[in-house]
C-alpha cells in the first residue's frame, strides 16, 4: 500500500452512488423534512473532533458520555466508565492498574487519550493506561476511526478525550457558590469511598476544587475465587478559569492520582503461582498540570486555543520476599496551539482550523536486580514529536438535493526516538484525510471517509532489554528458574493504514407516537495496515535444558517487536437510541475481524459479536428511574492459541436512581451488576470479570 489520495475516486463513487438509495427516503420523508432535530442529535462532540458539527452530522461515528450519565452510572473504574462506547473494548482483567484500551482492532499505542486536552501517553504491557478518577470527570468523548490527520502518530483507532469537571457543570441557574458530598460502596471488593467538591462563580473568575478517596479489598470472581487486589486510592482535581478580559481566558488545572496497592506484579494475570507473578507492594501516582489561553476576540478569523501541559505518571512496586525494587516513570510535555476561522467565500460559509503541536516523552525503568539495573520492557529513553495539521469544515447547498458536508483535512509529522540500548529512529509522514456527509433530508444522512494514518514505534518496541518472563527448569523443576529474554530491535519501521469507511444515520421524531424519537446510526470500516508492529513471543526451550547438565545453557526463547508486511481489519458499529415520553431505551452492536494478509493467520485487538441493550423507564411524581442493562458476547475463537479462545456470555445489570427530596438536593443510586453472576472472560484478558456485585452511592449538592 503506497500512502497516496488513490482512494478519492472511490469516496466520491461512493457518495454519488448512494443518491438511489437515499431518493426514496427523501421522498418518503419530504413532508416532514422541516421537523427540528431533537436536543441528543445536536451533541457536539467539539474537543475529540475539533469541529461544530452534531453527533448525527459528522462524517463517522462519535458518542459522548455526560456529567447526567456519569452521576447516573457511577462507575469505579475505566471498564465501567466506557462499557457502552461501541467498538471500543476495556480489557487487561478487572483490577484498575491492569486496564487498557482497543478501539477497532487496535491497541492503546493505535488510541489516542486526552485528558482535558493534553496527551495521555503512559503504556505498558502490564501496568495500565490511565490513572483517573471517573468522580471527577465532567464528560468523556470518543471518535472511532482513524483521526491521524488532527493528532498524527497513535490515532489509527480513535480517540478518546476525558474532560474533568467544572464548576459550571454544577451549578444551578441563579448560583454562584456550591459544594458537594458524595459517599458509596460496592460488595464485589468491598469498596468504601467517599468524594467531596467546592466549586463558585465569582463573575471573571469560577474554579472547583475536588478530592476522592477510595479503599477495596480482593475482587470476588464469577468463578467463585477471589482476585488479589487491594486498592487505597486518594484523587483530587484543583482547577480554574479567569476572564482575563471579554476576548481573552486563561483556564489552569492540577490533577492527581495516588494508589497504594497490594496485588501481583503483573496487573493482568491471576494470583501467584510456584513463585511466579508474586504480591508486591505497588505505588502508582500520576500529576497532569495544565495551561490553557482562549483568544476569541470579536473577530470571526481568530479563535485562539493554546495549551501547555505537562503530565508525570510512575509505578513504583517493592517485592519484600527479595527485596527488589522496580520502577517505570513516563513524563510528557506538550504544547499545542490551535485556531479556528470562520469565513464566507461566495455566499459559502466554511471554518478552517489549523494547528502545531511539540510532545516529548521521557521514560525511565529501574529494577534493583539487574546488572546495570536495566528493568526488562522499560527502556530509559525519549521521543519528540513535532506536528502541524489543518482541517476544512463546510456545508454545500445542494438544492432540492438537500446539503453536503464536507470535511478534508491533512498533518505533517516528525518523529525521533532516543536511548542509550541502540541507535536511534526517526522518520516523518503526512497523514491524510477526505470525509463527507450528505443530508437529504432532516432525517437521513449517508457519510463516507478515506484516511491515511501513521504510528511510530514506541520506546518500548524499539529499545526493550533483559527479561521478559521467568518459567520453571524443565527438567530441574520450579526451584530453578530460565528465563525468556526481549531483543531491541531499533530499525523498525511506522505502522502505516489507509481505512475507508461507510455509513449512514436515521433521525425521526413522532415515529411510532406523539413526541417520540428514534435515531440510529451505522457504519462498515475498513483497514489496510502496512509495517503492522507485533511483539513475537520465540518460546522455546533450547535442547541443551533436557541434556546433562540441564543448565548450560538453557532457556526459554526470545521475544521481539518486529513489523509483519501486511494486514487486513474490517468491522461494523451500529447504534440506536428510542424515547417516548419515560420510556429510554439504547443499544449498540459491533464486531472487529483481522487478519495477516500472507498467512491468514488473525491479528489485532479483535473482537466477537458483541453489545449492549440498556433500558430505563422513569416515575417522575415519584422522582425514580429504574433499568436494566444487557451486555453480551458471542464465541471468540479468532485466534490461533486455544487458550486465547473465550465462550460467548450474557450480563445482566439492574439499577435505580432516586431523588426523596422534591428541591433534587440528595440522591439515592443503587444497583445489582451481574445478577445472575456470569462467569465469563473478557478477550486479551488473563482472569474471569467480577461476579454479584450491590452498588450504592448516596450524593448531596447544595448551592448558593
Amino acid at each position: 500500500m503506497s500512502r497516496s489520495f488513490r482512494a478519492i475516486p472511490a469516496l466520491a463513487a461512493v457518495l454519488t452512488g448512494s443518491a438511489s438509495l437515499i431518493a426514496l427516503s427523501a421522498a418518503a420523508h419530504a413532508a416532514t423534512e422541516t421537523e427540528p432535530q431533537t436536543e441528543a442529535s445536536d451533541v457536539i462532540v467539539v474537543t475529540a473532533t475539533r469541529t461544530q458539527l452534531s453527533n448525527f452530522d459528522y462524517p463517522g461515528l462519535t458518542s459522548a458520555i455526560t456529567l447526567e450519565a456519569l452521576e447516573e452510572n457511577r462507575p469505579t473504574d475505566l471498564a465501567q466508565l466506557l462499557e457502552d462506547v461501541p467498538g471500543l473494548e476495556v480489557a487487561g482483567g478487572p483490577r484498575r492498574t491492569g486496564q487498557t484500551i482497543n478501539l477497532r482492532g487496535f491497541g492503546r499505542e493505535s488510541v489516542t487519550l486526552l485528558v482535558d486536552g493534553a496527551r495521555q501517553n503512559f503504556a505498558s504491557a502490564h501496568d495500565g493506561v490511565l490513572f483517573l478518577d471517573p468522580s471527577l470527570l465532567g464528560r468523556v468523548e470518543t471518535v472511532r476511526g482513524s483521526a491521524a490527520a488532527l493528532y498524527g502518530s497513535g490515532a489509527s483507532g480513535g480517540v478518546v478525550a476525558f474532560e474533568t469537571v467544572e464548576a459550571d457543570d454544577l451549578l444551578g441557574e441563579d448560583e454562584s457558590w456550591g459544594a458537594r458530598a458524595s459517599a458509596g460502596y460496592q460488595s464485589v471488593n468491598e469498596e468504601r469511598r467517599g468524594s467531596m467538591a467546592v466549586f463558585g462563580d465569582a463573575g471573571a473568575f469560577e474554579g472547583v476544587a475536588a478530592l476522592s478517596v477510595r479503599e477495596s479489598g480482593d475482587i470476588a470472581l464469577g468463578t467463585g475465587t477471589d482476585l488479589p487486589a487491594e486498592d487505597r486510592i486518594t484523587s483530587g482535581l484543583l482547577g480554574g478559569e479567569w476572564d482575563i478580559t471579554d476576548a481573552l481566558e486563561l483556564e489552569v488545572g492540577w490533577l492527581f492520582f495516588r494508589n497504594d496497592a497490594l496485588e501481583p506484579n503483573n496487573g493482568q494475570g491471576g494470583a501467584t503461582v510456584d513463585g511466579l507473578n508474586p504480591l508486591v507492594e505497588k505505588n502508582v501516582a500520576s500529576d497532569s498540570y495544565r495551561a490553557t489561553v482562549l483568544f476569541d476576540p470579536d473577530a470571526s478569523l481568530i479563535n485562539l486555543d493554546l495549551t501547555v501541559y505537562r503530565n508525570e505518571g510512575e509505578v513504583d512496586e517493592v517485592d519484600p520476599s527479595i527485596n527488589r525494587f522496580i520502577e517505570r516513570d513516563l513524563t510528557t510535555t506538550g504544547i499545542r496551539a490551535e485556531n479556528r476561522a470562520e469565513f464566507t467565500v461566495g455566499g459559502l460559509e466554511a471554518a478552517l482550523v489549523t494547528g502545531v503541536e511539540w510532545y516529548e516523552d521521557e521514560q525511565v525503568g529501574f529494577d534493583s536486580r539487574t546488572a546495570n539495573n536495566v528493568r526488562g520492557g522499560v527502556p530509559s529513553g525519549k521521543t519528540a514529536f513535532t506536528g502541524a495539521w489543518a482541517q476544512l469544515e463546510t456545508t454545500l447547498d445542494l438544492g432540492a438535493a438537500g446539503e453536503l458536508i464536507v470535511l478534508p483535512g491533512v498533518r505533517f509529522d516528525r518523529f525521533e526516538n532516543s536511548s542509550d540500548v541502540a541507535a536511534s529512529n526517526e522518520d516523518e509522514a503526512v497523514s491524510p484525510r477526505l470525509a463527507a456527509t450528505w443530508a437529504p433530508n432532516d432525517s437521513v444522512r449517508m457519510f463516507a471517509s478515506w484516511a491515511e494514518a501513521f504510528r511510530a514505534p514506541s520506546l518500548n518496541e524499539l529499545y526493550i532489554t533483559d527479561t521478559h518472563f521467568s518459567l520453571p527448569h524443565p527438567v530441574l523443576g520450579p526451584m530453578t528458574f530460565i528465563t525468556n529474554e526481549f531483543i531491541a530491535n531499533p530499525n523498525l519501521r511506522p505502522e502505516e493504514t489507509e481505512t475507508f469507511e461507510i455509513g449512514a444515520g436515521f433521525n425521526r421524531e413522532n415515529l411510532l407516537d406523539e413526541g417520540d424519537r428514534l435515531e440510529l446510526k451505522g457504519a462498515w470500516f475498513r483497514t489496510e495496515a502496512e509495517d503492522l508492529i507485533n511483539l513475537q513471543v520465540d518460546f522455546a526451550f533450547s535442547p541443551t535444558c533436557f541434556a546433562p547438565p540441564f543448565f548450560s545453557p538453557c532457556s526459554a526463547g526470545t521475544s521481539f517487536s518486529e513489523n509483519l508486511d501486511s494486514a487486513e481489519i474490517e468491522g461494523f458499529e451500529v447504534a440506536a437510541a428510542y424515547t417516548n415520553g419515560p420510556w429510554e431505551l439504547s443499544g449498540a452492536i459491533f464486531e472487529v475481524d483481522g487478519e495477516d494478509t500472507l498467512t491468514g493467520d488473525p491479528i489485532g485487538a479483535l473482537q466477537p459479536l458483541m453489545g449492549h441493550l440498556t433500558a430505563r423507564y422513569t416515575i417522575e411524581p415519584a422522582r425514580l428511574t429504574v433499568g436494566g442493562r444487557v451486555g453480551f458476547a458471542g464465541e471468540f475463537d479468532k485466534t490461533t492459541d486455544p487458550a486465547e479462545e473465550r465462550d460467548g456470555y450474557t450480563v445482566i445489570d439492574l439499577y435505580a436512581g432516586w431523588r426523596p427530596f422534591e428541591n433534587e438536593d440528595v440522591r439515592i443510586d443503587f444497583a445489582v451488576e451481574n445478577v445472575f453472576e456470569e462467569d465469563y472472560e473478557r478477550v486479551f484478558a488473563g482472569v474471569s470479570e467480577p461476579g454479584r456485585s450491590v452498588r450504592i452511592d448516596v450524593t448531596w449538592t447544595g448551592g448558593w
